[in-house]
């Protein structure tokens, strides 16, 4: 944009009138920029890091949690029991997850890793254990009741049965015959009695 002035009277009112203008702002603007780089790119670069960040923790505890949930599956296909009787950190018998954990752990940078610096979610509490046990029986229910909805023939198994503590609980079982003439026969839960 250029401005002409034929004397220098007009000159000062010229040179307002373009500082004014929408070019020489914008030039302004550029010029202050220069070298420096653009808030959007240097929010963005920000954004693209917080989510590199946040994915590697996210592949960190989904490697960490397999691994719990494979000992959790090592005990039950053995039939051993999840908690030993003095599970503090010292204890020379912590039963057989936590010695899976610690064995592992030697062998495991990335799972020592995890269990020495992390103060929320080890895994080893037995909440935890019991919140992924949970989770575990709701994905085999689920696959159980798929098995079912394409079964000809079903029977269902209710037994009391009392447990060591003397605990009065109803054992219910799932008969069913797959598709292929199969027979299958499936625990589906204990519960609590409520009768004495």
């Amino acid at each position: 944009m250029s401005y002409s002035v034929a004397d220098l009277s007009h000159l000062t009112q010229k040179i307002k009138k373009h500082e004014c203008s929408q070019s020489h702002l914008n030039s302004i603007l550029e010029f202050n920029l220069l070298g420096k780089v653009d808030i959007r790119q240097q929010l963005d670069i920000a954004f693209r890091s917080n989510v590199k960040r946040h994915n590697e923790k996210v592949t960190k505890n989904r490697y960490v949690l397999t691994k719990i949930i494979y000992y959790i599956l090592f005990c039950g296909a053995f039939e051993l029991a999840l908690r030993g009787h003095d599970e503090r950190e010292d204890s020379l018998n912590t039963g057989v997850f936590r010695g899976l954990i610690n064995f592992s752990a030697e062998l495991d940078s990335s799972l020592k890793d995890h269990l020495t610096s992390v103060t929320v979610f080890k895994g080893t509490s037995k909440e935890i254990q019991n919140d992924l046990l949970d989770c575990m029986l709701t994905v085999c229910q689920d696959h159980i009741k798929n098995e079912i909805s394409k079964a000809c023939f079903v029977s269902v198994i209710a037994d009391e049965t009392t447990e060591v503590s003397s605990i009065s609980q109803l054992v219910v079982i799932i008969r069913y015959v797959l598709s292929n003439g199969q027979p299958v026969e499936r625990f589906w839960r204990f519960h609590e009695s409520t009768w004495a």
